[in-house]
């Protein structure tokens, strides 16, 4: 046999011998800016290497975005809108790819594509809890409708997961320790990405003097974010005698950042408000903050906080369980009670005797994040272990 001839069998018995490829269905709103994506779109590689071909079903109807990245990474996304034909568009998806998981997580909505996932026969099927609560009224219809979702995920998902301890007690049950399926599987977060250097200096954007603190605030529009609290917090530490500046990042919404500037305004604060908008840079931005503002009155586990301690900048944040779950894990973070009034938030600032532009220890607070529940690493294998587990 020829040298050609052995490479060609070697090559033949080495592609016999690899394993099958491994399909999951993930369900997601969209994909478009938000932390639950974004984690999402970080595991793509590392789960790709390990041979798991990723489909992404949006209910949103688009693919949202961010699909473009997902698709680069080597993703598939498939828009199905919530309609009369869902059922039968998701369960003949389900038969076309043949995935060995289902993977859905949107809220407690996930006992629909689970229940459906076990009428194909899926063998793994998971729902994943990303806040504290579904974002919708509490109305005596949204109650049944949450009650009969939960029974779905009791009954027929394999596995019942929750960003933080707080997101399964909210939207699953408060017992949830005692049910063996369900555990904490916390988001990892990509370093490397955070690690990228941003070509704005931060300080000479925002016209910021030596002496002024640069109080970052990062975290899309949406009312219980809270972001019109930010201009209180620097008028009140101006009124302790400390200079500040606050720079929200985030998408651009017409009503949220009205609302914000006027309360600048109102504040006196209107020439030490800025709105950066959104950026792909937020490490790089994270580093040149003195601290991050992260006054949400609710979470799961915010994505921007775990970002800012890996990178050792301070926060001060509202107390919520997500946010007592990283203060558990990780050092850098203060916390206030969530109907703290912003005299308040600027105490617990002037608490922590910050220097404006002092910088930050970013190598001892990344070895930290890695050896934490909170490391891309941790969480891609723990991915893995659930898609490929047996029986």
């Amino acid at each position: 046999m020829s040298v050609e001839e052995v490479d060609l069998a070697a090559s033949a018995a080495a592609e016999r011998d690899r394993p099958p490829p491994i399909r999951v269905i993930r369900v997601l709103g969209s994909l478009d800016t938000g932390g639950a994506e974004q984690r999402a779109i970080e595991l793509i590689p590392r789960l790709v290497a390990a041979g798991v071909i990723p489909h992404f079903v949006t209910l949103s109807g688009r693919k949202g975005s961010m699909a473009p990245v997902a698709e680069q990474f080597g993703a598939h996304v498939h828009p199905l809108p919530i309609d009369a034909r869902f059922p039968l568009r998701f369960l003949r998806l389900i038969r076309q790819l043949r995935p060995r998981a289902v993977h859905s997580e949107v809220a407690t909505f996930s006992g629909v594509p689970l229940l459906l996932a076990a009428l194909a026969g899926r063998p793994v099927r998971i729902a994943h809890f990303h806040n504290d609560g579904d974002g919708h009224p509490d109305t005596l219809r949204r109650r049944w409708q949450r009650a009969v979702m939960r029974k779905l995920i009791s009954t027929f998902a394999t596995d019942i997961i929750g960003v933080a301890p707080g997101t399964l007690t909210h939207l699953y049950r408060r017992s949830w320790e005692s049910d063996a399926r369900c555990r904490v599987l916390a988001n990892g977060h990509d370093l490397d990405r955070l690690r990228q250097p941003s070509a704005v200096n931060l300080r000479a954007t925002v016209a910021a003097t030596p002496g002024e603190l640069l109080c970052l605030c990062v975290c899309r529009p949406a009312p219980v974010k809270r972001r019109p609290m930010v201009p209180a917090i620097i008028a009140a530490l101006g009124a302790r005698g400390i200079a500040a500046r606050a720079v929200l990042v985030g998408p651009r919404d017409r009503v949220d950042d009205r609302e914000v500037l006027a309360a600048a305004r109102a504040h006196g604060v209107a020439d030490r408000v800025h709105l950066l908008g959104p950026r792909d840079d937020v490490g790089g931005l994270l580093r040149q903050a003195d601290l991050l503002l992260h006054p949400a009155e609710r979470e799961g586990l915010p994505g921007t906080v775990l970002e800012a301690l890996a990178l050792g900048t301070p926060v001060v944040a509202a107390d919520l369980p997500g946010i007592r779950f990283i203060r558990d894990h990780l050092p850098g973070l203060t916390t206030l009670d969530v109907t703290a009034p912003a005299q308040d938030w600027a105490e617990a600032v002037q608490t922590l005797g910050l220097r404006p532009g002092q910088g930050h220890d970013v190598e001892e607070a990344v070895r930290r994040f890695e050896a934490s529940v909170f490391s891309l690493t941790t969480a891609a294998e723990q991915h893995l272990a659930m898609y490929t587990r047996s029986g």
